[in-house]
């Protein structure tokens, strides 16, 4: 192996928290203090960043709680795990309170920032926690709440492990494999596991209609959604802002892990290690499709009994497989050293679900994002209105309470009329006009609400309704779903549901559409109303019987325009229909005019029937109340769905691991036998805690049993000792074939390699092979090397080596000889600084 690329950081990073990004050569590392996340290419040339900070705010409430844990955060850092999706599109970043964030690797943003910690009162509904809520730090709030779990225990729980693993539902896994196995393929696993390919195209499979036609999206066909206004400076949900985040998010056809063309039948599954507080308790947090939430799995529960508690170091799965495997440490009582147990996590409701999992996440996850973007439209709209008419009120307040001290009848409206109509303008009213508004008052005036009325105008027939159309196309394929027999039994979707989302839905699109009219009235008035008081404010301005004032009135040409300056001062001038739609000054209602229980007619029928009626005392429901019912009714949706996946996700017990393994320093690998299509094996290399240059080797054989499970047989070895090794690092698996394993000797610290397993066949001797060799034990600039971290992918396996200290890291080329340092391809390398 030659050095391609090395490292040296400004700052010490957490030398165990840095992931090296599977498909693109990108590299993301936390730094120690001040908790940065910086993803970086191979030469250090520095990509994105973001930064993450804990909550100061909570440690009084946190009592005593918080002061046990202070050791612990110090030691450990705010950001406790970091991981890269295997396509490489998405950084998943796990932080001590429970939140995980999910950075998308074009735009540099957090597209979500999920949460992993139970509510106060668990029920057995879930929800799609897709954007901030209000327990995270720095964040604003968001009706959007985290799913409550299995457990009802309410104790709050710290991620220790974060795992993205994919998984194929049959029959597409056993297509797969039985193309990949032919002798001339040319295509391996790692193709379409790292490239999101074309599947199809990719393995010329035979062509599946139906599932073809479930593929298509209409989506596509429609005009892409405008972007929305910035939210501000340090407003973390910002991410529908540019272009590039809003198709990143709607129109990436699977970028953010929505499902891509060719791909329908994978299933994305992100997997949180979380350990109770004081080591109490050990649950799984699972999300599917990067933010469609499953709910909290006990692990802890089928660990042998007497435990505190348990945490998870390690997962590991197959594509070809439902079934995730977890290494958990177990705090046995009476005992200093903790005991390492394997579990398994089936994933039931993959195979059960098939095709249709799919399909119905990935219309799921295009909804919440929906549920997102109305969301923050609706409460831009309201911040909007809000902020505009605060400067016409004050004016309106001045001169309500200067008439009112000559005449108690008197107010603005009163004076504007009687000024339109007569000509006549009372002193105190020019008074105002004149002095305390002015020319530049005016347009103040003009500037703020005009501008405020084109904003509402134009996000609600370019952002609002379009999302809305976008919400009935996912959501009639959710309704098809629903109302099919034996895709609704198993996704947990009710029909009737689903229709009462829908009929919101249309009743927002109503509302959207009344607001625009009244929107679209409303300038035309104002803007009539506007350059008469300008004009009256210009001629009053001036002496009476002045020639200037005369010619002035004698050029007027707004009589025509009189009736429409008199329907704005006699309604919209004192109350804008706007605030009709956002609430009083910008400020949400009580929710009087939504029924409690909808009648049999129908939501929608019921609001039509009393759009219609002559009353006028009649109230219609603003877009925060429509846009909240929404909401609810999506998470009972999503709830369900969860609720019936969360019954299938089975933990089960294996087996415990020897003694003497080290948890710390283990690396695990799924392993699908090459002749038996129903044969896998799960390797676990670990060093030994007392011998310091042994290595352990525990080998797992699974066995599917006509789709009834895995059967699991066990075998544990010590390795062959490397020869003149003292002391082992780390242990990495590279691919299928080959694992390495970072050692020191006596004089320098070197990578060797090994077969994972041996061909008896083969008459050489398949032993240690000698891959690279630190001189001294240093790499680069005095940096001591301690950690591996392996890209196996095909065509550019490498190898980065981390520094101790969290200094740097020296990037090795797998895949190249030790004859390409003599020519010179990799000499001398430059140290790149970030």
């Amino acid at each position: 192996m030659h050095q391609i690329a090395s490292r040296i950081f400004p700052e010490p990073c957490c030398s165990n928290l840095i992931a090296y990004c599977p498909t693109m050569d990108l590299v993301a590392t936390v730094t120690a203090k001040s908790e940065q996340v910086d993803v970086s290419r191979l030469n250090g040339q520095k990509v994105f960043g973001a930064a993450f900070e804990d909550d100061d705010d909570n440690e009084d409430a946190e009592g005593e709680d918080s002061n046990n844990r202070d050791g612990n955060e110090a030691e450990n850092g705010f950001v406790r795990a970091l991981t890269w999706r295997r396509d490489g599109q998405i950084l998943a970043v796990a932080c001590a309170d429970g939140a995980v964030s999910l950075i998308n690797a074009f735009t540099g943003k957090i597209a979500h920032r999920l949460s992993t910690q139970p509510p106060p009162q668990a029920s057995a509904s879930g929800s799609f926690t897709s954007s901030q809520t209000r327990s995270q730090p720095g964040i604003r709030g968001s009706s959007f709440k985290s799913t409550p779990t299995s457990s009802p225990e309410t104790r709050s729980f710290r991620p220790s492990c974060l795992c993205w693993t994919t998984h194929f539902a049959p029959p597409t896994s056993l297509l797969m494999r039985a193309r990949l196995d032919q002798p001339d393929s040319q295509i391996t696993l790692d193709h379409i596991l790292g490239h999101r390919a074309d599947v199809d195209k990719l393995l010329t499979l035979k062509a599946d209609l139906p599932r073809e036609l479930s593929a298509l999206d209409v989506e596509t066909s429609l005009p892409k959604l405008a972007t929305l206004p910035p939210r501000g400076v340090g407003a973390d949900d910002d991410v529908f802002s540019s272009r590039t985040s809003v198709d990143a998010v709607f129109h990436g056809h699977g970028a953010t892990g929505a499902g891509a063309a060719g791909v329908v039948d994978g299933v994305d599954a992100l997997l949180v290690g979380l350990q109770g507080d004081n080591s109490d308790g050990c649950v799984v947090h699972l999300r599917i499709f990067n933010s469609f939430e499953i709910g909290t799995v006990d692990v802890g529960g089928c660990l042998p009994s007497g435990s505190k508690g348990g945490k998870v170091l390690r997962m590991e799965s197959h594509a070809y497989l439902s079934t995730v495997f977890l290494v958990v440490e177990e705090s046995r009582r009476g005992q200093d050293r903790p005991a390492l147990h394997l579990v398994s996590l089936d994933l039931s409701f993959i195979p059960q679900t098939s095709r249709y999992l799919p399909l119905m996440a990935r219309k799921a996850t295009q909804l919440g994002n929906l549920l997102r973007y109305i969301s923050q439209v609706q409460m831009q709209l309201a911040a909007e209105v809000k902020a505009a008419f605060d400067l016409p009120a004050r004016f309106l307040r001045n001169i309500d309470e200067s008439l009112a001290e000559k005449d108690d009848q008197a107010d603005f409206v009163y004076a504007a009329h009687h000024l339109a109509v007569t000509g006549d303008c009372d002193a105190r009213f020019k008074e105002w006009l004149v002095d305390e508004v002015g020319e530049r008052g005016l347009k103040r005036w003009e500037k703020a609400v005009g501008d405020c009325l084109d904003i509402v105008r134009r996000m609600t027939s370019e952002c609002l309704m379009p999302a809305l159309e976008r919400c009935l196309v996912v959501l009639s394929r959710l309704d098809g779903l629903a109302r099919f027999g034996p895709a609704s039994s198993r996704l947990g979707l009710d029909a009737n549901v689903v229709r009462k989302v829908m009929e919101t839905v249309d009743v927002l699109g109503l509302v959207a559409e009344d607001l625009l009219l009244d929107v679209g009235v409303e300038i035309k008035e104002f803007a009539a109303f506007i350059k008469w008081l300008k004009w009256e404010c210009e001629v009053e301005a001036l002496e009476e019987g002045s020639e200037r004032a005369e010619e002035l009135r004698e050029s007027w040409t707004g009589e025509g325009e009189l009736k429409t300056v008199l329907d704005y001062v006699g309604g919209a001038i004192k109350e804008s229909r706007v605030k009709r739609y956002t609430g009083r000054d910008g400020e949400e209602q009580p929710n009087t005019s939504l029924p409690e229980n909808d009648t049999d007619a129908g939501f929608y029928a019921d609001f039509t029937r009393r759009r219609k009626a002559p009353s006028k005392d009649k109230k219609s429901p603003t877009l925060g109340q429509l846009v909240e019912r929404l909401q609810k009714q999506c998470e009972a949706v999503f709830g369900q769905i969860a609720e019936t996946f969360r019954k299938s996700v089975l933990a089960s017990y294996v087996l415990e691991l020897p003694e003497r393994c080290d948890g710390e320093r283990m690396d695990l690998r799924m392993i699908p036998d090459e002749t038996d299509a129903n044969l896998y094996r799960l390797f676990i290399l670990s060093t030994d805690r007392q011998e310091e240059g042994s290595l352990r080797q525990t080998v797992v054989t699974l066995r599917q049993d006509g789709g009834k499970g895995l059967k699991s047989t066990t075998s544990s070895n010590v390795m062959p000792a490397v020869p003149g090794v003292t002391d082992i690092f780390d242990v990495k698996f590279v691919d299928d074939k080959v694992f390495l394993v970072l050692a020191a000797t006596s004089a320098d610290v070197g990578i060797y390699a090994r077969v994972i397993m041996p061909n008896p066949q083969e008459d050489e001797e398949q032993g240690w092979e000698t891959r690279h060799i630190f001189a001294d034990g240093k790499m680069e600039a005095g940096m001591k090397p301690v950690r591996l971290e392996v890209n196996g992918r095909v065509g550019r396996r490498v190898a980065a080596v981390v520094d101790e200290a969290g200094i740097g890291y020296v990037v090795l080329d797998l895949d190249t000889g030790d004859d390409a340092l003599d020519q010179g391809t990799g000499a001398g390398d430059e140290i790149m600084t970030g």
